[in-house]
């Protein structure tokens, strides 16, 4: 009777184990192929030809590589005046511009990749906090409250571009709200 519950306890569940495992890890029979699907077709705005004569830049000695277009005309972002909101400190204007000019050039990619799709001029109005901490003041808090640009990519960009910027920190401490309008002005010369 020893070997008979050894082989209903042990031997059986054993086996039925070894069964669902084998089952479980074996490949399933590929799928039967399919017979193709016809693409339907689909009514598209005709392609813009191609230019007729490719422009070259050269690269290197007698080695050329073609050019797609011409590049696309800089983009002015002229001076603004940032507007003070709320505050528990007070910053100079003057500083909160000279910081916000040394991140124009990433801002101007942001534009500058929106652009084709978005002709024209464009105002972008940011409103940010800045909190000192020390003598240095961080941005926080960055919202778009008015904007010509119906890109969320591109706006997202502008304020992602200003947490490089290191404002100076507010005097009397705390933090200040600024409101801060970008001018895109396409085609014009980016020097001015």
């Amino acid at each position: 009777m020893r070997g008979r519950s050894v082989l209903f306890w042990v031997l059986l569940p054993f086996v039925g184990l070894c069964a669902v495992a084998l089952w479980l890890t074996h490949p399933a029979a590929p799928p039967s192929p399919a017979a193709p699907v016809e693409p339907q077709p689909s009514v598209r705005a005709p392609a813009p030809p191609p230019p007729s004569v490719p422009q070259s830049r050269t690269f290197g000695e007698g080695s050329t590589l073609p050019s797609r277009s011409p590049p696309p005309p800089p983009i002015t972002i002229p001076e603004a005046e940032p507007r003070e909101q709320a505050s528990s400190g007070t910053v100079d204007k003057e500083d909160v511009r000279q910081a916000i000019q040394t991140v124009v050039p990433l801002i101007r990619e942001c534009f500058q990749d929106v652009a084709e799709r978005f002709p024209g001029p464009h105002t972008v109005t940011l409103k940010f906090t800045i909190e000192g901490q020390g003598l240095t003041g961080f941005f926080r808090d960055g919202e778009v409250v008015d904007s010509t640009l119906q890109d969320p990519f591109a706006l997202a960009c502008f304020l992602d571009s200003l947490l490089d910027v290191r404002f100076p920190a507010p005097r009397g401490g705390g933090k200040v709200t600024i409101t801060y309008p970008f001018h895109f002005q396409p085609g014009t010369d980016a020097g001015r």
